[in-house]
């Protein structure tokens, strides 16, 4: 059987206003199960690149 991922990020601004473990407790409620995790802090750079393939929608 086929395993579904979905890949999740958690913005700056939830972080500094300590909603991480309500954020993580809401995907877990939804029935998702976390598998990894990893705390990073992206330059502006960084974010641009990685936003890019979104720039349009």
């Amino acid at each position: 059987m086929a395993a579904n991922r979905t890949f999740s990020i958690i913005k700056p601004d939830a972080t500094r206003r300590n909603l991480t473990g309500a954020v993580t407790k809401m995907l877990e409620d939804a029935g998702l199960r976390i598998v990894a995790s990893k705390r990073i802090q992206m330059t502006r750079e960084q974010a641009e690149g990685f936003y890019a393939v979104h720039r349009e929608r």
